[in-house]
């Protein structure tokens, strides 16, 4: 049996789309046999093939194409030997590939199995169902705190014995520094969810659904609501169902006497199909503490006082701590999904883990900085600028790139948790839609990355014959549309399958 069937498991696609911890390690365990024998094993001689060179040459010869602003370095593992490259050594924008640095630096400094806290205690005396003070929600960067989870810690506490509380409920988030945003970032943010805020305590990603529908008949208002229900928003509906005028409609945030108020404004034709539009939040904390002294009410727990962004008193008395999935469960929602909050928040844990409370961006770049040192890549040419690649200050060679999955193939510790982050061509992820056609489908493992202007990929691909390639394709500054830039990559990919071994 071809041990590469065992990476790349057409036939496992529910178990790979799955988040669920208990069927996340089979595939995990499967990746870890096949790295033994790749990293002990080397089956053929290794030479760039003219017939690889021709393919990418040509799949990047297309008009909308920069040539100058192009890099593209392709390696055979487990050796690291070169077998293709163009401006391999330029240092280029990597857009979302970026996560693929914040993603091995995570698994190498936390481990796999790391889970974010959120804590909950108290001051003052607990008699009985009573807490006479204050509650306190004390976070630890938690990406991936959905409202699912804010309900279930609400029930937690409500069954652990507490019925209310006298004093307010205080969200502590100091275990991060002030700034919500990467100081590389554009100060005009916008309002989109991949721009989310950061915090200490985040709650939905930082973000809010607004569902629109149509109403039953043409001349009444459109049906809106939000996910989460939350007081944190007092919502405005102009969206008419209408058998005129132009069909769309669009939510803006706006803040008015310390409301965020979210406006629905449009039109959309009776019988239509809804849509989701997702806002990010503009103040965190106090988003995550509306939210939660909501969500503790609906499970019985009265807070009688307000609520209070505040550092705690290190000596409160713990009630309850809520843990999130293994990290390596949260790497492949990260990447595959690619979502910019959730690398933000994994790279200013890591600070605060290795360096001490509050993490910010300046510690953490700087931890990513040193893995790579440590990694053997030479950072002489790279700006880190963030953690998940949307800044456009960010650089990085291809060829940085391939060095960092080639040494992620030879970490037998974090390498299998590193290879199952990334999406499967033409099966799951960001990359479900693509290679759907080719002899390659199921067979790589890649990283999305775009900006306007800029498309790139980078991952693993099995060969013909079975042997393992990494690979960094960076399109900057070009003018393909994403459809046409992804599918040069997508020709690369399957050039590199199809020529990549010497025959």
């Amino acid at each position: 049996m071809d041990i590469f069937c065992l990476l790349w498991p057409e036939n496992n696609q529910d178990n790979l789309a799955n988040f669920n911890a208990m069927t996340f390690y089979k595939p995990i365990l499967l990746a870890g046999i096949a790295l033994f024998f790749l990293t002990s094993t080397s089956a053929y001689s290794f030479e760039t093939s003219n017939r690889l060179s021709i393919a990418i040459n040509k799949a990047v010869s297309k008009q909308c194409v920069n040539q100058g602003k192009t890099g593209i370095s392709v390696v055979a593992l487990p050796s690291g030997k070169e077998v293709y490259q163009r401006n391999g050594s330029l240092a280029l924008l990597p857009a979302s590939v970026q996560k693929l640095i914040t993603t091995a630096s995570a698994l190498h400094y936390l481990g796999p199995n790391y889970r974010f806290k959120t804590e909950i205690l108290h001051t003052g005396l607990r008699k009985g169902g009573v807490i006479d003070g204050d509650l306190i929600i004390r976070g630890g960067g938690d990406p991936d705190l959905t409202p699912e989870k804010v309900w279930l810690i609400a029930e937690q506490i409500k069954r652990m014995g507490v019925d209310k509380v006298t004093g307010a409920l205080v969200v502590d988030g100091t275990y991060f520094d002030s700034r919500t945003t990467a100081p590389s970032w554009k100060k005009n943010h916008t309002q989109r969810a991949y721009d989310a805020r950061l915090g200490a305590l985040s709650v939905s990603f930082n973000t809010v659904a607004i569902y629109v529908y149509p109403g039953v008949e043409n001349g009444v208002p459109a049906i809106v609501g939000l996910f989460p229900d939350s007081p944190y928003f007092k919502l405005v509906n102009k969206a008419k169902t209408a058998l005129s005028g132009k069909v769309g409609v669009a939510a803006r945030r706006s803040v008015k006497k310390r409301k965020t108020v979210v406006t629905v404004t449009g039109v959309m034709r009776p019988g239509s199909k809804g849509k989701i539009i997702y806002l990010n939040i503009n103040d965190p904390l106090r988003y995550a503490a509306v939210t939660f002294k909501e969500y503790l009410r609906r499970s019985g727990v009265v807070i009688k006082g307000g609520t209070k962004i505040a550092a705690t008193d290190k000596n409160a008395t713990p009630i309850y701590t809520h843990k999130s999935d293994p990290l390596a469960v949260i790497v492949r929602k990260l990447n595959k999904f690619s979502n910019n909050f959730v690398a933000e928040q994994i790279a200013k844990t890591i600070a605060a883990e290795k360096m001490g409370a509050p993490g910010s961006h300046e510690k953490a770049l700087g931890l990513l900085r040193r893995f790579l040192t440590d990694s053997g890549i030479d950072v002489s040419e790279i700006i880190l600028a963030d953690a998940s690649g949307l800044s456009r200050r960010n650089r990085i060679s291809a060829k940085a790139i391939t060095s960092l999955l080639t040494a992620m193939n030879g970490r037998f510790d974090i390498g299998p948790d590193f290879l199952a982050a990334l999406g499967i061509m033409g099966v799951d992820g960001s990359v479900k839609k693509r290679m759907r056609l080719s002899p390659a489908r199921s067979r790589a493992r890649a990283k999305t990355g775009s900006l306007s202007g800029l498309s790139a990929l980078a991952g693993y691909v099995a060969g013909e014959k079975g042997s393992l390639f990494a690979f960094a394709i960076f399109l900057n500054n070009n003018k393909c549309d994403y459809k046409g830039a992804d599918k040069i990559e997508d020709e690369i990919v399957t050039s590199i399958y199809r020529y990549g071994e010497k025959e």
